[in-house]
């Protein structure tokens, strides 16, 4: 008889996950749009500003860069939670609680549009934990053994 070896069953990607890297990329998406505009934008400001021409410009700049290195953060999450990257995981979790403690002190002076905000981030944050989440972040480390 021979050996059989039995290759590790590699666990789909739960529907949240999913939703959540497809939120990740539009969101990145979007944000990469609004730091062309706003470069644009702010460039063609610079040239019919006679005062502080350079400096809008600048601004202008400095404003698209930081976007776009957010958007970059955010296609970086994506393709961690679609290839099962635990450090996708843990990293989706800390900036919901983040989030959570934002919202709660804009909560604390009187935004009831936090609220909504809140509750999604306790979603996120709880399903992070869900045993069919962690096993499919944990499926790299099993098919090392």
């Amino acid at each position: 008889m021979a050996d059989v070896v039995k290759s590790p069953i590699k666990s789909e990607r739960p529907i949240g996950i999913t939703i959540l890297g497809v939120l990740f990329i539009v969101v990145a998406i979007l944000m990469s749009i609004a730091a062309a505009m706003i470069g644009t934008f702010m460039a063609i400001l610079g040239i019919y500003s006679t005062m502080m021409n350079n400096m809008i410009s600048a601004m202008g700049g400095v404003f698209a860069v930081f976007i776009g290195i957010l958007a970059g953060i955010e296609f970086t999450i994506a393709y961690a939670l679609f290839s099962g990257k635990n450090w996708g995981r843990i990293t989706v979790m800390v900036l919901s609680m983040v989030d959570f403690i934002l919202h709660c002190a804009t909560l604390a002076v009187g935004n009831l549009f936090a609220i909504p905000h809140i509750i999604l981030d306790v979603i996120v944050f709880f399903y992070m934990w869900k045993s069919s989440v962690v096993s499919y972040f944990n499926q790299e480390k099993s098919n090392l053994v």
